[in-house]
């Protein structure tokens, strides 16, 4: 499960906030290694917010 949200900062270099599970984000998770890849492909920074479930995250997407 992942939440996507984006917002250009006043130096309009562009963020995108990732919402998802705490394993995805982890060191040992898929997250880190598809940050770095993203970031390259698509001169952004991606901002991972982690979660440690879908109910919490749910919550602070309302």
């Amino acid at each position: 499960m992942l939440g996507i949200a984006s917002y250009a900062n006043a130096h309009n270099a562009k963020t995108l906030t990732v919402y998802s599970y705490d394993s995805f984000t982890s060191d040992w998770g898929p997250g880190p290694k598809l940050q770095k890849a993203f970031e390259k492909q698509c001169n952004c920074h991606v901002k991972f917010v982690p979660f440690e479930d879908g109910v919490t995250m749910f919550n602070r997407l309302r």
